[in-house]
Order: structure tokens, then sequence, then C-alpha cells
């Protein structure tokens, strides 16, 4: 018997699908203000060479959204790459 076989790998893959969104819309949404500060920074930095180019609370209303995106499309990944397999 292989340690690695293709189903394996194959459910690693769809594994982490489902867990690394809901693991970065945590972070999103529980990160402190000045974590979100630095994001809100780097992010007009990169995009419009100034500091402060978007409103902080608009950008905060954004990471909520993006956050909560996050977590809800891990948890339907969830449901339908892993879990639905077992109820059919």
């Amino acid at each position: 018997m292989e340690l690695l076989n293709l189903s394996f790998a194959i459910l690693i893959i769809k594994l982490s699908i489902c867990v690394l969104p809901i693991v970065l819309g945590s972070y999103i949404l529980l990160a402190s203000e000045e974590v979100k500060r630095e994001i809100r920074g780097f992010i007009c930095r990169s995009l419009f060479n100034v500091n402060n180019a978007i409103p902080m609370r608009d950008f905060r209303r954004i990471l909520y959204w993006v956050g909560g995106l996050g977590v809800l499309f891990g948890l339907v990944a969830g449901w339908i790459l892993v879990l639905k397999p077992f109820f059919e």
C-alpha cells in the first residue's frame, strides 16, 4: 500500500480549498484596527501611490464583506467538496 495515493492527494487539495478561505476570512474579520490600517496603507500605496486614498470607514466595510464571504465560501465549499458525498 502506498503512503500517498491519488485519492489522498485530492482530499488534501479539497480540504485546503475549504480551510484557507475560512482562515483568511477569520483573520480579516478579527484583525485589530492597526492591522487593518496597515493593510489599507499597503493596498493604497500599491494601487494609487498614496497612503490614504480609501476612507477607513469604507475600507473597514469592504473588509467585513470580504471576510464574511471568505468564511461563507469556505463553509459552502466544505459542504460540497467534503461532506456531501457522505450524505448521498
